[in-house]
């Protein structure tokens, strides 16, 4: 059992990881509306984007192996393989969400900062997929994939993750509504009444 966990959290989170980096650099040449640009990540050229943004995930890779410390809880054998069994189903969960995220939004998928998110020229307003359910389904599956590793392993690393993960997402995704609502007015505050942000209904 434990063989296989490791296999498909490594195997499913080296996928994610090639859909969202591939999915990165194919965003970073793509038109953009240039009202909503206002971050100084967006202003480098693409070259600089891309450098700035290996060295990051390099970096976050580096200090995640650091971390991987296993956390001061001690659990029975059976304890340990419940948590890692509920550990594995929600990344899954989590893992399924961001892949189908990306596959409703399409051409219109772009990277986003805290402090800006541009839209595509000729972006949309997604409502297919899991945006039916809810605004943000690629954060809310970030979050579960980090959780399940957190619950399946019970190293640091997700610990650490999580705490930085949930402010700064958030935040992103309030930069991202703000941008939606400047473009789609009536269109959006009729969505986002009717759709919850993170957790669906």
């Amino acid at each position: 059992m434990e063989t296989v966990t490791d296999w498909v959290v490594s195997a499913g989170s080296a996928v994610l990881m090639i859909v969202v980096i591939g999915s990165w650099l194919v965003s970073v040449r793509s038109q953009k509306s240039a009202r909503t640009i206002s971050s100084r990540w967006f202003a480098l050229p693409a070259w600089g984007q891309v450098m700035l943004g290996f060295t990051t995930i390099a970096m976050f890779i580096w200090l995640g192996s650091v971390l991987w410390i296993p956390l001061p809880l001690r659990l029975s054998e059976p304890g340990t393989t419940i948590l890692r069994s509920i550990g594995l189903g929600i990344f899954l969960v989590g893992l399924f969400l961001p892949l189908w995220a990306r596959w409703a939004l399409g051409a219109v998928y772009g990277i986003s900062t805290s402090s800006s998110a541009p839209l595509q020229e000729k972006h949309r307003l997604v409502q297919r997929g899991p945006y039916v359910f809810i605004r943000h389904p690629m954060y809310l599956g970030y979050w579960l994939v980090i959780l399940g590793v957190l619950l399946t392993y019970r190293t640091w690393t997700p610990l650490a993750l999580l705490a930085m993960t949930v402010p700064s997402f958030h935040r992103r995704a309030r930069r991202e509504e703000v941008s939606l609502e400047e473009t789609f007015g009536a269109e959006w505050h009729a969505y986002a009444a009717r759709v919850p942000m993170f957790l669906p209904r």
